[in-house]
Protein backbone atom coordinates (compact mmCIF):
# COMPACT_ATOMS: atom_id res chain seq x y z
CA UNK A 1 0.00 0.00 0.00
CA UNK A 2 1.30 3.41 -0.94
CA UNK A 3 -0.33 4.93 2.15
CA UNK A 4 1.79 2.66 4.34
CA UNK A 5 4.92 3.85 2.57
CA UNK A 6 3.93 7.45 3.29
CA UNK A 7 3.26 6.63 6.94
CA UNK A 8 6.68 4.97 7.18
CA UNK A 9 8.48 8.16 6.10
CA UNK A 10 8.72 7.78 2.34
CA UNK A 11 8.58 11.53 1.71
CA UNK A 12 11.49 12.05 4.12
CA UNK A 13 13.44 9.39 2.22
CA UNK A 14 12.85 11.19 -1.07
CA UNK A 15 13.79 14.52 0.52
CA UNK A 16 17.06 12.97 1.72
CA UNK A 17 17.78 11.55 -1.73
CA UNK A 18 17.11 14.94 -3.32
CA UNK A 19 19.42 16.54 -0.77
CA UNK A 20 22.36 14.39 -1.81
CA UNK A 21 22.81 16.51 -4.90
CA UNK A 22 23.89 13.69 -7.21
CA UNK A 23 20.37 12.48 -8.08
CA UNK A 24 18.03 14.11 -10.55
CA UNK A 25 14.39 13.44 -11.38
CA UNK A 26 15.23 12.03 -14.83
CA UNK A 27 17.43 9.19 -13.54
CA UNK A 28 15.93 5.69 -13.80
CA UNK A 29 16.06 5.20 -10.03
CA UNK A 30 14.05 8.35 -9.45
CA UNK A 31 11.54 7.50 -12.19
CA UNK A 32 10.37 4.42 -10.28
CA UNK A 33 6.76 4.33 -9.14
CA UNK A 34 6.33 6.43 -6.04
CA UNK A 35 9.65 8.21 -6.33
CA UNK A 36 8.55 10.02 -9.48
CA UNK A 37 5.33 11.19 -7.85
CA UNK A 38 7.01 12.20 -4.59
CA UNK A 39 9.76 14.10 -6.41
CA UNK A 40 7.18 16.01 -8.47
CA UNK A 41 5.09 16.77 -5.39
CA UNK A 42 8.14 18.11 -3.57
CA UNK A 43 9.01 20.23 -6.63
CA UNK A 44 5.48 21.64 -6.60
CA UNK A 45 5.52 22.15 -2.84
CA UNK A 46 2.17 20.36 -2.54
CA UNK A 47 1.91 16.88 -1.08
CA UNK A 48 -1.89 16.85 -0.85
CA UNK A 49 -2.42 14.63 -3.92
CA UNK A 50 0.63 12.41 -3.43
CA UNK A 51 -1.19 9.44 -1.91
CA UNK A 52 -3.77 9.36 -4.73
CA UNK A 53 -1.11 9.83 -7.42
CA UNK A 54 1.17 7.17 -5.96
CA UNK A 55 -1.69 4.69 -5.60
CA UNK A 56 -2.83 5.32 -9.17
CA UNK A 57 0.71 4.86 -10.50
CA UNK A 58 1.01 1.60 -8.54
CA UNK A 59 -2.25 0.28 -10.02
CA UNK A 60 -1.11 1.24 -13.53
CA UNK A 61 2.20 -0.58 -13.03
CA UNK A 62 0.42 -3.68 -11.74
CA UNK A 63 -1.89 -3.65 -14.78
CA UNK A 64 1.09 -3.40 -17.17
CA UNK A 65 2.86 -6.23 -15.35
CA UNK A 66 -0.20 -8.48 -15.53
CA UNK A 67 -0.59 -7.75 -19.24
CA UNK A 68 3.07 -8.63 -19.77
CA UNK A 69 2.80 -11.84 -17.73
CA UNK A 70 -0.36 -12.93 -19.57
CA UNK A 71 1.51 -12.60 -22.85
CA UNK A 72 3.83 -15.44 -21.84
CA UNK A 73 2.44 -18.65 -23.30
CA UNK A 74 4.73 -20.82 -21.15
CA UNK A 75 3.52 -19.37 -17.86
CA UNK A 76 2.21 -21.53 -15.05
CA UNK A 77 -0.41 -19.99 -12.81
CA UNK A 78 -0.62 -21.00 -9.16
CA UNK A 79 -3.45 -19.57 -7.06
CA UNK A 80 -1.62 -18.18 -4.03
CA UNK A 81 -4.65 -18.68 -1.81
CA UNK A 82 -5.13 -22.35 -2.71
CA UNK A 83 -4.57 -24.74 0.21
CA UNK A 84 -1.93 -26.63 -1.77
CA UNK A 85 -0.22 -23.56 -3.32
CA UNK A 86 3.18 -24.31 -1.81
CA UNK A 87 3.11 -27.95 -2.88
CA UNK A 88 2.00 -26.96 -6.39
CA UNK A 89 4.79 -24.39 -6.64
CA UNK A 90 7.37 -26.97 -5.55
CA UNK A 91 5.97 -29.48 -8.07
CA UNK A 92 6.19 -26.95 -10.91
CA UNK A 93 9.67 -25.80 -9.92
CA UNK A 94 10.86 -29.41 -9.76
CA UNK A 95 9.40 -30.09 -13.19
CA UNK A 96 10.99 -26.96 -14.68
CA UNK A 97 14.45 -27.65 -13.22
CA UNK A 98 14.32 -31.24 -14.50
CA UNK A 99 13.56 -30.09 -18.05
Amino acid sequence: RFAAMLEAGFVDEVRALRGRGDLKADLPSMRAVGYRQAWAALDAGDLSALQAQGSAATRQLAKRQLTWLRSMPQRCVVACDAPDATAELVRLATRLTAA
